[in-house]
């Protein structure tokens, strides 16, 4: 059985990452884990999840291990702004042999903006608009992937409306 790979999404709220992971999943014949999806979950269960950071990367930190033990591809969909929020994830990644592989949505703010102004704003993670203070601040603090942490960096910048 070939090594798995793990595809880390990185972007802030709008920069589309979902929406990314959704057209790419089948043809990298790799499995979605979502923090948002983990989010609903736990809101589903009557949790608050806006405080529950550990509690939801905790989740998807098991959930990625038990993933890729099988060896699967699996695309994680989380903001991964920050090398502290995405190096236990890229560990386990390298623990379990796959190969790992930083797909950076590099989108101007102005379009993160737009799109989430755009979203549903449903009370679902992944439909809520975010505030664009918060967006904002994320955005300006995401720390560019680098070589010494992924196997492969591949850069999407914004083409169009």
């Amino acid at each position: 059985m070939a090594s798995p790979t793990a595809y880390f999404l990185l972007g802030a709220q709008g920069a589309g990452k979902t929406t990314w992971a959704a057209a790419q999943a089948a043809h990298l014949s790799a499995v979605i884990l979502a923090s948002d999806d983990i989010r609903n979950e736990l809101e589903a269960r009557g949790m608050d999840a806006t405080s529950e950071n550990e509690r939801v990367f905790a989740l998807l930190e098991a959930r990625l291990d038990v993933l890729l033990a099988q060896g699967r591809n699996v695309l994680v969909d989380a903001t991964h702004a920050h090398r502290s929020w995405r190096k236990k994830e890229v560990a386990i990644a390298r623990a379990r042999g796959a190969k790992t592989v930083a797909i950076w949505l590099d989108v101007p703010l102005a379009v993160c903006l737009q799109r989430n102004a755009r979203k549903p704003g449903t009370q679902r993670w992944g439909e809520r608009i975010v505030s664009p203070e918060f967006l904002r601040a994320v955005y300006l603090s995401l720390e560019p992937p680098t070589r010494a942490e992924f196997d492969e960096i591949q850069v999407i910048g914004f083409a169009g409306a």
